[in-house]
């Protein structure tokens, strides 16, 4: 018998044939006796059969697929006839079409494909049996339960984000012409008014100005070369090229491909030149192998900016005055007038 195990479900298929387990124990083994050479060679071809076919799975994002499905397709490839299964709407078709979804934003320069399986993570935590899963079952109480159990751990923000995902997959299925209803038809998202995140001109100021540890310094100057460069985001920072022949930095957005060209100020320049790079415009990618990672460990350090060191002994507490500051703050500051340096 083959078991196949997958999310938690089995099933097994015949293969018709027997064996004691002496036999069979020794067939499998490294060196079989003569008598059994033929029994090692067939399962030897049955397992390559198998391995190749999980590795196919894996690839064509199908390894969340229904198990009874598995079965048919390995009876397929070893005996040549596909096992039927009766339902109506094929098993695992939700997951299935969700995968490929995220699987269309699969450029390198952008991170919305990880965004989509960062839902799917929830929404296996939430739902075992989300593999099983068809279009229909994905219901508004299905839904609405989701969201509570986002609850404990998401802001209602964060919530419909996660629904939102969850709705573009439902649009893509029926833009693909899938026999389906839309549940977010009959649901409606809540929305909640997010605190602006700003600084005065005084604070940014005190931002630019402060004493910072020695370790501190590099996060705090891009932070002011992000504002300098109109709120250029932390990827688009990381992997800028070089400046023109115009004084300007051009560039495409990771994120929505849109151009910008950006003149560079005296101030931007004194920063620019002194984390200069030998392959980009700054040194950020020989300190640190992603842009994201680049992000994360920026956005940490500006969190601490000012905080006073704990004592020997004692745990760490995050007393800086800026305590939520973010690379996102410089963005909502673009428009404020570049005096700051100057004044």
């Amino acid at each position: 018998m083959v078991r196949i195990i997958n999310n938690r479900k089995k099933v097994e298929l015949s293969m018709g044939f027997q064996m004691d387990e002496e036999t069979l124990a020794n067939a499998m083994s490294d060196k079989p006796k003569p008598k059994n050479l033929r029994y090692k060679s067939l399962l030897s071809h049955w397992q390559a059969i198998i391995e190749d076919l999980k590795i196919d799975l894996v690839r064509q994002h199908k390894s969340d697929m229904d198990v009874k499905e598995i079965k048919g397709i390995v009876s397929s490839a070893i005996f040549g006839e596909q096992v039927t299964v009766e339902q109506t709407e094929p098993s695992g078709q939700f997951v299935s079409w969700f995968c490929k979804f995220a699987d269309t934003h699969n450029s390198p320069n952008t991170r919305t494909r990880k965004d989509y399986y960062h839902t799917l993570s929830k929404l296996k935590s939430f739902d075992p049996q989300l593999a099983s899963l068809g279009f229909a079952d994905i219901t508004v109480g299905w839904l609405e339960d989701f969201d509570k159990f986002l609850s404990s751990t998401c802001k209602l923000n964060s919530r419909n984000h996660h629904l939102r995902n969850i709705r573009a997959v439902f649009k893509y299925a029926l833009r693909h012409d899938l026999d389906i209803r839309n549940p977010f038809d009959r649901m409606r998202l809540k929305t909640e008014q997010t605190e602006k995140r700003s600084l005065t001109i005084e604070e940014l100021r005190e931002v630019f100005t402060m004493e910072v540890l020695p370790y501190a310094e590099i996060y705090r100057d891009m932070f002011k070369l992000s504002f300098m460069l109109i709120g250029i985001n932390p990827v688009d920072l990381f992997r800028l090229k070089n400046i023109s022949s115009h004084g300007r930095v051009d560039y495409r957005r990771a994120k929505t491909h849109k151009p910008y060209s950006i003149k560079v100020e005296p101030e931007a320049l004194d920063i620019i030149r002194k984390y200069k790079g030998s392959e980009n415009l700054l040194m950020l990618n020989e300190r640190w192998k992603l842009p994201e990672s680049f992000g994360a460990a920026t956005n940490k350090a500006l969190r601490t900016l000012g905080a006073k060191p704990a004592a020997r002994g004692r745990k760490r507490s995050n007393n800086a005055k800026f305590s939520e500051l973010t690379m996102y703050w410089a963005r909502q500051l673009k428009s404020s007038c570049f005096i700051i340096q100057r004044c």
